[in-house]
Parts: structure tokens; C-alpha cells; sequence
């Protein structure tokens, strides 16, 4: 009886070592890019009291500025906004402009669409409602555009506007997407 609690023991501490001893080998030849070099998607923590990064991203070297925005507005559509249309709609001097759009069935009617799931998001009726929603809304897509922690080349500022017109302070009450937002003023 004795023999075999040993050798049980024997074996599971072999099996510990080869697996700690294969994971620090996959992590040396393998190594994952440095986080600094890497976008970030940012969000919210659970009871929208700090901002966090949700995800690090890269993209291809030989793609340039306005495609890497563009790719990132595609992936932060789909991982934060339920598929809401998020548009580049230039970058000149360093600036962005960011629409943010509505789905079609969204913009034929004056209130909120009775679709269940995300066919039913709208940036108007859900991502801008609310002080804690409409914080998280703003913190995760001036973060994400802006790239607060990155140190590349990166644009220098994001603008943005909401069915083709700029957000303007006062617009809506609990957002905070008005005028230039750059890394010394986001929300």
C-alpha cells in the first residue's frame, strides 16, 4: 500500500516538473509580442468604476494608419457594440474622425427597436443612456481610438460624431464624446 501512495506522489510531481519545465520552454521560443507594441480594446470593470483593458490586439506592420483604425472599429463594433456601425471617416493632422451610426431600422422610427438581442442595440436608445452606461460607452471608445498606453506612432486625437454630425457638447447627457479627445482629456 505504501509503495504504490509513493509512487502515485513520484508521478504527479514528474508530471508537474515536465509541464512547468514544457511551459517555460513554450514561452521562450515562442514568445508573445510585448504588450507596448500591441492596440488595446479597452472597457469597463463590472460596476463601471475603472477602466481596464479587455483585449491587446496587432495588426499587420505593412497596413497603414487609417486601415489599422479602420480594423479597430470593426473589432471594437463587434466585441463591444454589437455590431453598430463605427466608420473612419478621415485622419488629417493627426486627427480622427470616428461616425458612429445607427442600423437602418433604427433610423426609420423615433423609438427604441423591440428587437431582441443585438439587433436591437442602438447607439441612441442603449450605449448613450444612462451615467453609467453612457461613461462606459465613452471611456472604451475614446480609450480604444486614442490608445492611451501605446507607444507607436499613433494618431494624436479622435473626433466624433453621430449619424454624420458632430457630437456637440450638450447633446446627449450622459456621454462625453464632444470636441477633439485626445490622451490629455479623455473621459
Amino acid at each position: 500500500m505504501l509503495k504504490n501512495k509513493s509512487t502515485l506522489w513520484i508521478g504527479l510531481f514528474v508530471t508537474a516538473v515536465a509541464a512547468f519545465t514544457g511551459g517555460m520552454l513554450t514561452g521562450y521560443f515562442y514568445k508573445a509580442p510585448s504588450i507596448p507594441n500591441n492596440l488595446a480594446v479597452y472597457g469597463t470593470d463590472e460596476q463601471v468604476s475603472k477602466v481596464q483593458t479587455d483585449l491587446y490586439i496587432s495588426f499587420d506592420s505593412e497596413l497603414n494608419q487609417k486601415q489599422q483604425l479602420e480594423k479597430l472599429s470593426t473589432l471594437i463594433s463587434r466585441y463591444k457594440f454589437c455590431n453598430l456601425p463605427i466608420e473612419v471617416k478621415s485622419v488629417n493632422n493627426g486627427i480622427a474622425t470616428i461616425n458612429l451610426d445607427e442600423h437602418p431600422w433604427v433610423k426609420q422610427t423615433n423609438k427604441p427597436p423591440s428587437i431582441p438581442g443585438c439587433s436591437g442595440r442602438s447607439w441612441r436608445y442603449v450605449y448613450f443612456q444612462g451615467s453609467a452606461g453612457g461613461y462606459a460607452t465613452a471611456a472604451t471608445l475614446a480609450r480604444t481610438f486614442v490608445q492611451p498606453d501605446y507607444e507607436g506612432d499613433w494618431i494624436k486625437g479622435v473626433r466624433f460624431s453621430y449619424l454624420g454630425k458632430p457630437i456637440q457638447d450638450g447633446d446627449w447627457n450622459h456621454i462625453s464624446l464632444d470636441g477633439v479627445i485626445t490622451r490629455d482629456n479623455l473621459p
